[in-house]
């Protein structure tokens, strides 16, 4: 009961056609190897851009669906909740079924579930239809990781991840303008419904050009599963819920945190007792060298998130610019992660991975700093200097981490490393949008109270302020509105370039896990 029992599948249970290996080799460059770069390039894309597509059309579904716009947040929270749980667990469902035929389930169901969604009448049905979806969408980013590292040699693999991380990295990104143009031009279902033709060309593109993996015998864990579920479910539900609930002065959080805890403790003494036969091999975790990558992904993952969120925060909401301005923007400091991405591997070549993830943290350090020192007044070139040099250090390092981190790892371990460390990655990414969320929201609520004891008669400011203007006495209300709206745009402006400060000092403190690294 505490053994995995693994062997090789029997003829009768293994797919028709030429007997698929338990582990391919890395295949010369080919234009069936382009290929493989492809379709787990689009794979990769779709899962990403569904992480965030939806979010600028919550208040359209809300109005369609008559939610309110703390029920319409279950839409985001669902789906996040599916994708965490899943994605631990790729890689026992990828030995259980081979990877070619689990890349096929589940974009059959990503298809199917999105078309759901597309379809939903009521609130109930979209929040169960997008809790599907994340939970297929889930192994798509594991899955297109391994299928890279399988195919291509370590000398190109950094290489290749490079395009891999552009996909993972900048579907997030381009999921907001393609979500909010599907809104505003056609409908918030489009949002769904677009996911029907690039499934099936990956769909088409995994049937002729991914290669099979050997399925194995092996049990499933039902009691790790159930106790992984719940803890992640907990989890994610507090951190998504957490802010609209005032955190722990709420009894559901309180239950939720406390859920998560023990359940997590449970998971990992029985995890460590199992050992291969649990739900997760955790024996990976040995290697400080995949921990160190993991941790480096999470954090440096969701320092990149967090440009994403508060860019189109500040040039929008705050600095009134265009959509397609913002876009721009984006775009043109997307190019600059593009290039470190291309570059990165030539670098580390030269210097090793522990003096470039020293210039990377020093460059995302100095972009958030630049970022910080933004005013109400900047202009698209300030933003983009500072926004491109984040995106710069991003990608200058996401790629050599995620290739890094399978150094010490055997072929038969990669479709479990692939799930563990897209795990830790998922996890982080949770963490980071919390923590970027809550700052912004508490940092523009205490700007306002500082900042609002100065609009009286009795701060010099304001008193020259209304001499000038003629006001003796009273402010019109006219005035007084202006003067409530400028406090709330600048106390905005003030707490996002607050949280620049403090995400350079947390990409500083990435520096002292280059010592845990593989030096070669």
């Amino acid at each position: 009961m505490g053994t995995d029992r693994t062997s090789p599948p029997s003829r009768r249970g293994a797919p028709p056609g030429p007997a698929q290996p338990a582990h391919p080799q890395p295949l010369p460059p080919s234009e069936r190897r382009n290929m493989i770069m492809l379709t787990s390039l689009m794979i990769a894309v779709m899962a990403s851009v569904d992480m965030t597509i939806v979010s600028v059309a919550l208040p359209y579904m809300a109005g369609n669906l008559n939610a309110s716009p703390e029920e319409i947040t279950w839409v985001v929270t669902m789906f996040t909740c599916g994708q965490a749980l899943i994605v631990g667990v790729t890689g026992h469902l990828s030995r259980m079924l081979g990877r070619k035929r689990l890349a096929i389930i589940v974009v059959i169901g990503f298809v199917l579930s999105s078309m759901a969604c597309g379809l939903a009448q009521s609130m109930t049905q979209i929040v169960i239809f997008r809790f599907l979806q994340g939970i297929f969408s889930g192994p798509l980013i594991p899955l297109s990781q391994s299928m890279l590292v399988d195919a291509f040699p370590a000398k190109d693999r950094s290489k290749a991840l490079s395009i891999w991380s552009m996909g993972v990295l900048g579907g997030p990104a381009l999921g907001p303008m393609i979500g909010g143009w599907l809104a505003q031009n056609l409908d918030w279902r489009w949002n769904f419904y677009v996911n029907l033709p690039i499934g099936i060309v990956a769909l088409f593109l995994i049937v002729f050009f991914v290669r099979g993996v050997a399925p194995q015998r092996v049990r499933t864990d039902l009691v790790g599963l159930v106790l992984l579920a719940t803890w992640v479910i907990s989890l994610q539900i507090m951190l998504d819920q957490g802010d609209d609930l005032d955190w722990f002065a709420s009894v559901d959080i309180w239950f939720m945190a406390v859920t998560a805890a023990t359940c997590f403790i449970a998971f990992l003494w029985r995890g460590i007792y199992m050992g291969d036969a649990n739900i997760m091999r955790l024996r990976l975790f040995r290697d400080t060298n995949f921990v160190a990558c993991s941790i480096l992904i999470a954090v440096v993952g969701s320092i990149f998130l967090g440009i994403l969120i508060v860019t189109p925060q500040l040039t929008i909401d705050y600095y009134r610019w265009e959509v397609v301005t913002s876009g721009l923007v984006v775009g043109g400091a997307g190019l600059a992660g593009i290039f470190a991405s291309l570059i990165s591997g030539r670098i580390v070549g030269l210097v090793g991975i522990r003096v470039m993830l020293l210039l990377a943290a020093l460059l995302i350090a100095l972009g958030w700093l630049d970022f910080s020192s933004l005013n109400p007044y900047a202009g698209p070139m300030d933003v983009l200097r500072a926004v491109g040099l984040v995106m710069f250090g991003n990608m200058l390092i996401f790629p050599l981490l995620a290739a890094q981190s399978f150094a010490n790892i055997p072929a038969s371990d990669r479709d479990e490393a692939a799930g563990a460390f897209n795990f830790v990655k998922t996890l982080g990414f949770s963490f980071g949008v919390t923590f970027v969320s809550v700052m912004i929201y508490r940092g523009t609520q205490a700007n306002w109270n500082r900042y609002n004891g100065d609009l009286s008669w009795a701060s010099p400011g304001f008193d020259y302020y209304a001499s000038v203007q003629g006001f003796v006495h009273e402010v019109p209300a006219a005035i007084a509105t202006e003067l409530s709206l400028t406090l709330a745009k600048q106390s905005g402006i003030l707490a996002i370039t607050q949280l620049g400060e403090v995400l350079a000092v947390l990409a500083l403190c990435t520096i002292p896990m280059a010592l845990l690294l593989k030096a070669k």
